[in-house]
């Protein structure tokens, strides 16, 4: 089919559409919602609480710009609906004016009360006559005399700058210090934090000052300071801390964001009201008064009977109470008890050492022990209880070790040290009422000191060994005899406390001393002059040193248990018949062998041999020094440890 030419226009047109079909689609989407107002208060709607918060975090520049649209819309709001407002504060306001007119009365009745008790009482005469003396006012010493306490002033302090936001005085003439005052309490908490080294959200929160205490409540950004005059109850600790909180709760943004002005503080003024409280002690009101003196003019008149009867019966059960209390103790048993009213009492029976004492129990039941005549008899009771005084009087009972008495035998129980249960094995048999000694679910530990004594003392300690002791395990170090390391092996797990053994740091001293010995002999070459069995001067320097590493070397044997032979291989020169080198041989070994016999050595122990090859050294024959004759070696031959 034959294609017609298109129009260029129409094709360019067709190519912008392909390519900006999806920029187009997104700019009238744009475009909808800057002119949508319905879409774009949804929009605004979904964002404007996130940014209410991060402007509210960042500062109060958004609270400031609705502060006046705010109290706008409100006032014209109560000028147009005045009714609608009254309605929504009827139930706050009605509550409040009923409880604070409810709470003046109580207080004008309260003082009225009191003021009208006092003035027919005997304690406003006394009072008038303490104003006399003393020459104060009467109102005075009458505050002073029946005031508990009462808060004289209030403090709201800035934690951080010290600043003093609100003051109230109970005196309407204070105040005209507060700033220097809340400086002054900022100076002792900063100087009491500094001088005992505490953490910076520590503070004082009370302290006294002649005859007033102050009282802090603590807030995270202010605290409450009270300064009190007499002993104020706990109550109002409570009332100062629900306060402070409240304080927080109210302003808590303004005081986070202080800058110095207090003037936003002044609403909390009623708040603080409620601290400013006093209590004064109870009074007797007329009508009280009245019937006290009626019951007290009764009283009097029937006093001798009523009060002989009453102290007779209270007597009598105190005594009868402290009888039985006597004969519940153990150890303690009463013959006789007999109540003396107008003598001494008598007290008699038998009681054992350990037993409580009687005196002490007289006291405890508000009896004088002068006036109670004891007569006791000793007597050795067996009683679990005294039993079990007498144990720990004599041996006590260590922590964590638990002792009891059953059917007269000492069971023991919980963690117990090894010496004091071997003292308990061996002594606790002898006590009456004692028959035996349970220990198995007794956990035995061993002092790590007292185990090495032990050890010392059933073994000994060379001085050139340092022994550890740990959990159990004896670690040793250091050198030591061979005789006592095979003592330690077989007797040292015997030892109590002392499971194991180890000895991998330490070295058999005679087992080093009897290998050097060997090295040296088998290394020493006594050398001859040439075909002659004449030792040279250079051989009897070295014969002459052998005698000494000899000794050792038989010391060091016997002490670690082997026969030792020591093989003097004579050797001859290469020159001349061999017959006559193998003779030259043997005398020259016999040579060395008479030679350390003569020194004293057993010839028992002494092999000469005359060897018939010649001494082949790492170079070949070993040439001797400034001669050329040959000479003789030593073997140390050990078959094995003796049985």
């Amino acid at each position: 089919m034959r294609r017609f030419p298109r129009d260029p226009v129409e094709e360019f047109e067709e190519l912008r559409r392909l390519l900006l079909s999806r920029e187009r689609e997104q700019l009238r989407d744009l475009r909808d919602q800057i002119t949508d107002k319905d879409r774009r208060s949804i929009d605004v709607a979904a964002i404007l609480p996130d940014a209410v918060k991060i402007s509210r975090n960042r500062g109060d520049e958004l609270s400031q710009a609705l502060r006046p649209a705010v109290e706008d819309s409100i006032t014209q709001w109560i000028e147009n609906k005045p009714e609608t407002f009254i309605g929504i504060l009827r139930p706050i306001m009605g509550s409040i004016v009923r409880r604070w007119i409810g709470e003046s009365l109580r207080r004008l009745l309260r003082s009225f009360n009191q003021a009208v008790e006092r003035i027919f009482s005997w304690q406003r005469v006394k009072w008038r006559f303490e104003a006399l003396r003393t020459g104060k006012s009467f109102a005075e010493v009458m505050t002073l005399r029946s005031l508990v306490y009462r808060v004289e002033e209030l403090f709201l302090i800035h934690r951080e700058t010290g600043r003093a936001l609100l003051y109230l005085s109970a005196d309407s003439a204070g105040g005209a210090h507060s700033d220097i005052i809340a400086d002054m309490l900022s100076a002792i908490q900063e100087f009491a934090r500094n001088s005992f080294g505490v953490s910076a959200g520590s503070a004082l929160v009370e302290f006294r000052v002649g005859q007033l205490q102050v009282w802090i409540a603590l807030g995270r950004h202010a605290y409450l300071a009270a300064v009190i005059r007499g002993t104020p109850s706990r109550e109002l600790r409570s009332t100062l801390e629900k306060t402070i909180e409240t304080i927080h709760a109210l302003k808590g943004s303004a005081l986070a964001r202080f800058n110095g002005d207090a003037s936003a503080f002044q609403s909390l003024r009623p708040e603080l009201e409620s601290c400013l409280c006093s209590q004064y002690g109870a009074t007797q009101r007329n009508g009280r008064a009245t019937r006290v003196w009626a019951v007290l003019t009764a009283m009097v008149l029937a006093a001798p009977a009523i009060l002989g009867i009453l102290l007779a019966i209270r007597s009598q059960s105190k005594w009868e109470t402290f009888v039985r209390r006597l004969n519940s103790q153990p150890g303690l048993i009463v013959t006789n008890a007999r109540k003396g009213w107008f003598s001494s009492s008598h007290v008699s029976g038998l009681r054992d050492a350990s037993a409580a004492d009687p005196a002490a129990i007289a006291r405890e039941e508000k009896l004088d022990p002068a006036r109670i005549d004891f007569q006791w008899k000793d007597y050795l009771a067996i009683d679990p209880a005294i039993v079990m005084e007498r144990f720990k009087h004599r041996f006590g009972v260590p922590p964590g070790a638990r002792a009891m008495i059953s059917d007269g035998a000492l069971v023991l129980s919980g963690s117990v040290p090894y010496e004091w249960l071997e003292r308990v094995r061996r002594e606790a048999t002898l006590f009456p009422g004692i028959m035996s000694v349970m220990d198995r679910r007794a956990q035995v530990t061993y002092d790590p000191g007292s185990a090495l004594a032990r050890f010392e003392e059933k073994l000994g300690l060379p001085e050139s060994v340092h022994a550890v002791f740990a959990q159990g395990v004896l670690t040793l170090s250091g050198g030591a005899p061979h005789g006592w390391l095979s003592r330690v092996r077989s007797e040292a797990s015997k030892v109590p406390g002392i499971t194991s053994v180890d000895e991998g740091n330490v070295s058999d001293l005679d087992q080093r001393t009897f290998q050097q010995s060997k090295s040296i002999l088998e290394d020493a070459f006594v050398y001859f002059l040439t075909n002659k069995d004449e030792i040279t001067p250079e051989g009897f320097a070295v014969l002459s040193r052998l005698p000494d590493q000899i000794n050792r070397l038989a010391n060091a044997a016997k002490q670690i248990g082997r026969d030792v032979t020591l093989e003097i291989h004579g050797y001859a020169d290469t020159l001349g018949e061999e017959r006559n080198q193998a003779d030259l041989a043997l005398q020259r070994a016999n040579k060395v062998r008479d030679f350390l016999v003569s020194c004293g050595f057993q010839s028992a122990g002494l092999k000469p041999i005359g060897m018939n090859q010649p001494l082949k050294g790492g170079d070949g024959e070993k040439p001797s020094p400034g001669q050329s004759g040959w000479g003789v070696s030593f073997k140390v031959v050990s078959p094995g440890s003796a049985p």
